[in-house]
């Protein structure tokens, strides 16, 4: 009994510190290092360049380094972003008439009524000789709170959406997820 105690108690003890480093790991991930000349780098908070050297900040301790012994800083890579003409997309049986049952959940959840663009075919739709008379656009992007959780809802009731994170020519004016199936092309286009 004491042995299978010491033993759920070092894997819950590893698993708290594996969880705290990687805390640590993206915290750090998310600082400025400077590198510092024949010494170890810093990480830190802040930092600003002026004639003489560099200020840095750590927590709130504000400390000043000569340019000489500064080899270079350090920034945070932003995240890479992904390709806005590749589109979420989501299978399952759709039609138009089901609109109601996606607008009831939204308003339900964000307590405001959903941003549709387009209920249907439109004259843009029409101008770039999509079919869209089986869609509808909602103007949110797919990375917004609202956005998530709105493909998650299509996602869970297998409702087929394609999600545009911008403008994709002849397909998408900007971000906004296409709730039906993809819009075939007219012939004659």
């Amino acid at each position: 009994m004491c042995k299978k105690l010491s033993q759920t108690l070092l894997l819950v003890l590893c698993g708290f510190i594996c969880a705290q480093a990687q805390a640590q790991a993206e915290q750090i991930a998310d600082k400025i290092t400077i590198v510092l000349v024949g010494d170890r780098p810093i990480v830190v908070d802040e930092v600003s360049e002026s004639t003489d050297g560099y200020w840095y900040k750590r927590g709130n301790m504000t400390t000043f380094l000569d340019r000489e012994r500064v080899v270079r800083v350090e920034y945070p890579k932003p995240p890479a972003p992904e390709k806005a003409a590749e589109p979420l997309t989501g299978t399952g049986k759709w039609r138009l008439a089901d609109a109601q049952r996606i607008q009831d959940f939204f308003s339900a959840r964000f307590k405001k009524p959903l941003p549709t663009t387009a209920f249907g075919q439109s004259d843009l739709h029409t101008r770039w000789g999509l079919d869209h008379r089986n869609g509808m656009d909602v103007g949110l992007h797919p990375d917004s709170t609202e956005g998530r959780v709105l493909i998650e809802f299509l996602r869970s009731e297998s409702i087929p959406f394609l999600a545009f994170r911008g403008p994709v020519p002849g397909v998408a004016t900007g971000p906004h997820i296409h709730i039906g199936n993809r819009s075939a092309r007219v012939s004659g286009r």
